[in-house]
């Protein structure tokens, strides 16, 4: 490996980059590469700024200070780190070893050049700076005998890499199945946000706060006054009255101190407790040994400091030979491991007069796609079970579904701890607001029906269905998933915070309202605003400024006009009880039942207007969807 080979692969590198971006519109590349020039133009300064701040706060904290602190810059590191993995990660690598190989580089020559062309990331720009910063500025103000420091940030930052690159290589040879790919990615994406979700779900279990010194001085000022009120009407005298006050005076002071030192002994407690489960956890972590190091450093102990190293840099030199056994397998056809069974000599077949009877055929069970919804015509059910099979064979939508699931297992912790104080008429306006949530979170699919068909919607145009039909086919691919992810998120609600009988038996005919008219605003977001999705994402590729801004409209406007109705149940009880009119009287039930006929009605007349729109757009929607538009 040479200077010329390594400036070459880093400038394709960056071509490469600077094509996908240009590919996603020119208002996309344009802001990119703002994003990047600032935060090159931004890295002297923000190191400069971080050696003058931590000189100012290094000679007032102390070990355990300094590791929460570093613990704090690893953590938003590994944040930004992993955002940029899982970007990275829905592309192919375009630098593999296999499409150089035949230039005048070595093996190791150009897995060495591709692993620190990767380093050139806007994460490790942007900490990079924060982190030598701030271990510059410990030895300024600590002495020479930090420079131990320096090399845990070296070890710590090949540890990362090097377990990336690792992880990256070891990826690619299992993504070559696209649909195996996107998997996945979907996988890697769903564990990234539980990770770093998982301090708010460990919020259940932490301790309770410390005890807290109680204000007295209205108690002293009231009884202040009762002794003056006695003076004055003359059943105490002067003297009296002065052995009392200072008693009181005396006693609150008393109660005063003992409030201060069980404070002072439950911040002792607090902070021995901390410090140990810190401690415990950056030992056992790979992540938290660089703090760790910072920390046993610091307190001259370097024998914790070594070890830190020595394992840093294990870590990450045999993830980095593992790295380069793997990209030279892959390049040598040795990617697979799978083995393909000898082929096992069978017996000559002898006739008999078993095999001359004739057999009866099992019974084939029936397929999903051949089964037959009641009461819809074939058409209908043909669509909704081909639809709702297509969702769930595709990780891209099952991501999107289930991320009101991830999202109720973040907020249950807060509901949970302020379920004692969470007022019952807001209860039952919490579950309807977490249903129009869970259904605002799968817009990206429902809004855009078409979009998911891409070439396949050429059997649409192409049949004689009724355009009336295919939408309720599709609104009705979507139910089984949307309502049931409803209902998990409302029974979990109910657990946490039970609602009135009546109030529970009317969420459900509320979810079939806020559904069906969801669904209406989603066939109207699809007819009139259909985008072209890339094969294999969900992501829109090239779209107009003017479509997607109309989209956005829509959505902000029609979206909580679709939604408002499912709330005037509630809020006519409400009213009715505010005025004195009723008491727990079950409006909000009578009124959910008769709302949701109501808009069964409306669906159903709707579609209509709706179906003969999409077959007066059909080839508008054809050709943008099949991204023939010009």
């Amino acid at each position: 490996m040479n200077w010329r080979h390594l400036q070459t692969f880093l400038w394709l590198r960056w071509r490469l980059l600077y094509n996908q971006w240009r590919r996603a519109g020119a208002f996309n590349a344009v802001i990119m590469i703002v994003i990047c020039i600032a935060a090159l133009i931004t890295v002297i300064p923000l190191f400069i700024g971080c050696f003058l701040l931590a000189n100012q706060l290094i000679p007032k904290a102390s070990p355990l200070k300094l590791m929460l602190a570093w613990d704090a810059v690893v953590f938003f590191f590994l944040l930004f780190w992993g955002v940029g993995l899982i970007t990275e990660l829905k592309h192919n690598d375009p630098l593999s070893l296999s499409k150089f190989m035949h230039l005048p580089v070595s093996a190791s020559g150009a897995f060495l050049i591709n692993y620190l062309s990767s380093l050139l990331s806007l994460s490790l720009i942007a900490f990079a700076p924060i982190m030598l910063g701030f271990a510059l500025s410990l030895v300024y103000v600590k002495g020479p005998s930090q420079l131990f420091v320096l090399a845990l940030l070296a070890a710590f930052l090949l540890m990362v890499s090097a377990i990336t690159y690792q992880f990256q290589g070891w990826l690619a040879s299992l993504m070559n199945d696209p649909r195996r790919r996107r998997t996945i990615i979907v996988g890697a994406t769903m564990a990234f946000v539980l990770i770093f979700q998982l301090p708010n779900l460990l919020n259940l279990y932490t301790p309770a706060r410390p005890p807290q010194i109680v204000d007295r001085s209205n108690t002293i000022v009231q009884e202040q006054a009762k002794l003056e009120l006695a003076l004055n009407s003359k059943e105490i005298d002067s003297q009296e009255f002065v052995r009392r006050v200072t008693e009181f005076i005396d006693r609150q002071k008393e109660l005063n101190a003992k409030d201060k030192l069980a404070l002072e002994k439950a911040s002792r407690v607090s902070t021995q407790s901390l410090e140990k489960s810190a401690n415990l956890v950056n030992m056992l972590l790979p992540a938290g040994w660089l703090p760790f190091g910072v920390k046993a450093s610091v307190e001259g102990q370097y024998l914790p400091a070594l070890l830190a190293l020595l394992g840093m840099t294990t870590i990450g030199s045999a993830s980095l030979y593992r790295a380069y056994r793997t990209s030279v397998g892959q390049y040598q056809g040795q990617s697979s491991n799978r083995q393909t069974p000898p082929l096992r000599a069978t017996a000559p077949a002898t006739a008999t007069a078993t095999e001359a009877t004739p057999k009866i055929p099992a019974k084939r069970p029936t397929l999903l796609l051949e089964a037959r919804i009641p009461g819809l015509s074939e058409p209908v059910s043909g669509i909704a079970l081909g639809g709702f099979r297509s969702l769930l064979r595709s990780p891209e939508a099952k991501m999107t579904l289930f991320t009101p699931l991830i999202m109720c297992a973040v907020f249950s912790s807060m509901i949970w701890r302020g379920r004692h104080t969470f007022p019952e008429s807001l209860r039952t306006l919490s579950a309807l607001g977490a249903i129009a949530f869970v259904l605002m979170s799968t817009i990206q699919l429902t809004g855009n029906q078409f979009g998911f068909d891409r070439d396949g919607f050429r059997v649409f145009v192409l049949s004689a269905a009724p355009r009336r039909d295919i939408l309720l086919g599709k609104n009705l691919s979507y139910a089984p998933l949307a309502l049931g992810m409803s209902t998990l998120v409302f029974l979990v609600l109910q657990a946490l915070c039970p609602l009135r009988i009546d109030h529970f038996l009317a969420i459900f005919p509320l979810m079939i309202s806020m559904f069906l008219m969801f669904c209406l605003f989603s066939n109207i977001l699809s007819i009139y605003t259909p985008v072209y999705l890339a094969p294999g994402s969900l992501k829109a590729s090239s779209p107009k400024t003017s479509r997607a801004l109309l989209q956005a409209l829509m959505i902000l406007v029609l979206f909580p006009l679709s939604q408002a109705p499912a709330f005037l149940p509630i809020a006519a009880e409400h009213l009715s009880t505010l005025m004195g009119w009723t008491q727990r009287a079950p409006i909000a039930l009578l009124l959910s039942l008769l709302e949701c006929a109501l808009v069964i009605l409306l669906y159903r007349v709707a579609l209509h207007w709706q179906g003969a729109e999409l077959q007066a757009r059909e080839q508008t929607i054809l050709e943008t969807v099949t991204n023939r538009a010009l």
